[in-house]
This record gives C-alpha cells, sequence and structure tokens, in this order.
C-alpha cells in the first residue's frame, strides 16, 4: 500500500512536470469560465502570474480587447455572444464536442498595451471526481503569421514593381522607338544621298537628328531616375542653400527656350527668404521641369511669373503660366508615372510624362508638397513648398 501511493505520488509530480514544461499554453476551465489551473507557457504567453490568474473568468485574464475596453467581466460584452472562443468553449462544455487548432486573430491586452495577437487553440472536455472542465490548449503564431503577413507585403510590392518595370519598358519601347527611327532615316539619307541635298536640308535633318537624340536621353535619364526612386535610393545631399539664387539660375538657362516663342519670364520676390537646407541639383531638377512645361504649353508672345514667399514656416513656390490649360478631370493625372493629359504642346514639342513624376518625388522626400491648379484654355499652375529648417 505504502508503494503505490509512493508510486502514485511520484506519477503526479511527474505528470505536473510535464504540465509545466509543454510549450503550448495551457489552463483548465470551470464550468463558469474561470480559470482554475494553467501551466508556466501561460504565464509567459499573456504575461501574468498564478494569483492573477486562478478564479477569474478567461476573457479577462487573457486580455480580451472587449472585456477591457468595456472594463466589464468576460461574457458579458456586447461582444461575447459572438466570440468564437467563448461559443467553442462553452460547446465543448455542454455537447463534449472537441475543437482542434481553430484560427484566432484579435488585438489583446498585455498590461495596459494593445496588440494583435494570433493564436491556434483546441478544446478538451475532461471530468475529474465528477466534475466537468475544459482543457484548453493554446499556441502563440504571432511572430509567424506577422512573417506570413510581410512575405505578402513584400510580394505584393514585388508584383507591382514588375508591373511597373513591364509598363515602363514597354512605353518606353512605344517612346523611344520614333526618335530612333527618325534618327536611322535621316541619318541614312545624309550619308547616302549627300551630294543631292542643300545645305539647308542638311541642316534641318541635323536638327531633327539633336532633337530626336535629346528627347531620347532624356526619357533614358528619366526612367533612370524612376527606377532610383522606384527602388528608394534617392538619397539627398542637402546644404544649407540660398534658393532665391537657385531660381534666379534656373530662369536664366530657360530664357533661352523662352526667346523662341517670345515668352517672358518674370521672378517675383515678394518678401525675404530664409536660407534653407536642400538638395541643389535636385530642386534645380524640380524648377527646370516646371519651367520647361510651362513654356512648352504656353502661346508665342506669352508671360510666365515665378513667384517666392515665405509664409508659416514654408516656402511656398508658384510657376505660373498663360497657356493652353489642362482639363479638371484629368489634374489627377499629372504626378502619375507616364501620365498624360490631352492638352498639347503649343510648337510640337516632345514630353516624355515622367518629369512631374519625378518632380513630385524630389518635393516629398525634402518634406514638401506639390500641387497644380488650372483652367482649360486660361493656363496653369504648379506650385510646390519646401520646409524652412
Amino acid at each position: 500500500m505504502v508503494l503505490q501511493l509512493q508510486n502514485l505520488k511520484e506519477s503526479n509530480e511527474f505528470l505536473n512536470i510535464l504540465f509545466e514544461n509543454i510549450t503550448s499554453a495551457l489552463f483548465i476551465l470551470d464550468k463558469d469560465a474561470r480559470i482554475k489551473n494553467m501551466n508556466e507557457s501561460f504565464s509567459h504567453l499573456f504575461k501574468k502570474g498564478e494569483n492573477q490568474v486562478v478564479g477569474n473568468l478567461c476573457g479577462n485574464v487573457i486580455g480580451c480587447e472587449f472585456a477591457v475596453e468595456a472594463n466589464s467581466l468576460c461574457g458579458e460584452t456586447s461582444y461575447c455572444k459572438k466570440c468564437m472562443l467563448r461559443s467553442d468553449i462553452l460547446q465543448t462544455m455542454s455537447e463534449k464536442v472537441p475543437t482542434y487548432k481553430r484560427k484566432l486573430s484579435r488585438d489583446f491586452y498585455s498590461d495596459t498595451q494593445k496588440v494583435t495577437k494570433h493564436f491556434l487553440y483546441s478544446t478538451r472536455h475532461i471530468t475529474y471526481y465528477g466534475d466537468e472542465y475544459i482543457l484548453v490548449i493554446v499556441d502563440d503564431h504571432t511572430e509567424l503569421e506577422n512573417s506570413r503577413n510581410k512575405l505578402q507585403e513584400q510580394n505584393e510590392t514585388l508584383r507591382i514593381l514588375n508591373d511597373q518595370k513591364s509598363k515602363f519598358l514597354g512605353i518606353a519601347a512605344h517612346d523611344l522607338r520614333n526618335p530612333i527611327g527618325a534618327i536611322k532615316s535621316f541619318s541614312d539619307i545624309l550619308l547616302e544621298s549627300s551630294s543631292e541635298i542643300s545645305d539647308d536640308e542638311k541642316m534641318e535633318f541635323l536638327e531633327l537628328i539633336k532633337e530626336s537624340s535629346q528627347f531620347s536621353l532624356n526619357l533614358i535619364n528619366e526612367l533612370l531616375d524612376i527606377s532610383k526612386i522606384e527602388l528608394g535610393k534617392l538619397n539627398l545631399d542637402k546644404k544649407q542653400s540660398n534658393i532665391q539664387e537657385i531660381i534666379a539660375k534656373t530662369i536664366k538657362i530657360n530664357k533661352i527656350f523662352a526667346k523662341k516663342k517670345n515668352i517672358e519670364i518674370k521672378f517675383i520676390v515678394s518678401t525675404a527668404i530664409s536660407p534653407i537646407s536642400l538638395d541643389r541639383n535636385k530642386i534645380e531638377q524640380v524648377l527646370h521641369n516646371l519651367l520647361s512645361n510651362a513654356i512648352k504649353y504656353s502661346n508665342p508672345n506669352t508671360v510666365i511669373s515665378l513667384s517666392i514667399i515665405e509664409k508659416e514656416s514654408n516656402i511656398h513656390i508658384s510657376v505660373k503660366d498663360q497657356g493652353v490649360g489642362i482639363p479638371d478631370k484629368e489634374l489627377k493625372k499629372l504626378f502619375s508615372a507616364f501620365g498624360t493629359t490631352s492638352a498639347k504642346t503649343t510648337a510640337n514639342e516632345s514630353s516624355t510624362g515622367l518629369g512631374l513624376t519625378i518632380a513630385k518625388k524630389i518635393v516629398n522626400k525634402h518634406g514638401g508638397e506639390i500641387m497644380a491648379r488650372s483652367k482649360l484654355g486660361e493656363g496653369s499652375e504648379f506650385l510646390f513648398t519646401l520646409p524652412v529648417d
């Protein structure tokens, strides 16, 4: 008899050791869904000791968001009737029907911090000395689920980038076909029939070759810029700079192109402007794009106004033309890659459709915003901001 009691005691100790060392969180509930016992893994998962657990309702112990936020007991919130875990526990108690690895994704409170957890839980009905209990086994899959979600997000990002790459290649091939074809055709004519062509025609052909080459080069450069931006490689070399000097330099360069259409560029400064930290080359790129677009879409003998003002800790820069304008419903296309509108350049100038996309990325990277206003037939205004340090 003494030997049997010793064996029973040792068996219970062995079972307790197993119970405490199982990596799944185990807890035992009575018919009222109050926790009667739990293992060490449960304490680790829900960050609560035995004195905070035993005798308390399941939902309150595990930090169910609905019980915590309603400051109510488990079973008394408006959500409890829809709670899958509670429903399975009650069904297992009443019908002795087990639940096997049911997935539960929900927000829980750990101390005062709200976190999303992903569990797999199983329930089993047990009877001990005439009393009925439910054994609940919980496996934490939060880290695995987060990794899976992150992988799905990465795959979706790669899919989008791959679609963009295919779109870029398709559009680039389409847009490069004509200028490269023109270069080849005019080069062939000059090489094969040079003696039969007048000097004026030769100069015309060379000018067309130059324009086609420049368009192709611009498109390739902008495609490279877009690729760097999409890969997160838009790095800024920011230095304290005088934005007025940068604008004046950009205007000086673009006046050469404006002169061909007898367009005047006015620079308006209404307040003193503070030096700001920026990447000079990148901001020049933005200004060149806005001014060159204004020239392309302006009628001859008109005025382009470039104004700058400092207010509310930001530098506001505006480029306003008296050109053809853009239909209101097409404005949202302007800053998307290869976004095109029905607006036509006034002297058949070429455009890649990438410049404004790049400008937006550069301005946003500086912490600013860019936008457009336009009215068909009355011109357009492009505005962007740069934060003062």
